[in-house]
C-alpha cells in the first residue's frame, strides 16, 4: 500500500485488502491522471517502446481498450498514485517482470523520467482483466491529496 505523506482518509473506509481478496484483485487504484510531453520530454517515446514490445513479444493485452487509450497525441494516462494498493504477486510474474526488465532495457527510466505510475497504469491494461483492477471512485471513498 502507497499513501504518500501529503494525502489523507477523510473519513471512514472499506477494508480495501478485503475488498481485493474478495474481488481477486490485483491493483486497487486512484484517480487517472496524464503526463504531458512538453513537461516531460521522452514521454512519447514510451508508446513506440509500448507498441513495439506488443508486437514483438505477440502480447494480447488483457485491456485493449486501456491500452489503445492510453496514448494521445502528447499525452499519456496514469495512475494518481499518491494513493494505491497493489499485489505484488502480479507484479512479480514472469511476463510483468520481462517487460519491466524491457522497459528499463532503454533507459527512459533515467533519461526520460518514465515513473511508477504511467508504468503501473501500462503494466495493468498489458496484463491485469478489467475487474482486477479496482477504482476508488467506485467505492466514493473520501480523500484528498496536499489537504488543507
Amino acid at each position: 500500500m502507497r499513501l504518500d505523506d501529503d494525502s489523507r482518509l477523510t473519513d471512514k473506509w472499506i477494508n480495501v485488502f478485503d475488498e481485493m481478496r474478495s474481488k481477486n484483485a490485483v491493483y486497487f487504484a486512484n484517480n487517472v491522471d496524464t503526463d504531458v510531453e512538453e513537461q516531460l520530454p521522452g514521454t512519447m517515446f514510451l508508446k513506440q517502446v509500448t507498441f513495439d514490445y506488443v508486437k514483438r513479444n505477440n502480447i494480447k493485452p488483457k485491456q485493449f481498450e486501456m491500452l489503445r487509450d492510453a496514448f494521445g497525441n502528447n499525452t499519456v494516462r496514469t495512475y494518481f498514485n499518491n494513493f494505491e494498493v497493489l499485489k505484488m504477486e502480479f507484479f512479480r510474474r514472469e511476463e510483468t517482470r520481462h517487460w519491466m526488465e524491457s522497459v528499463d532495457s532503454t533507459n527512459g527510466i533515467f533519461y526520460y523520467r518514465w515513473g511508477d505510475a504511467v508504468l503501473r497504469y501500462l503494466t495493468l491494461a498489458l496484463f491485469a482483466e478489467q475487474h482486477e483492477v479496482l477504482h476508488r471512485l467506485d467505492y466514493n471513498l473520501p480523500y484528498c491529496h496536499k489537504c488543507r
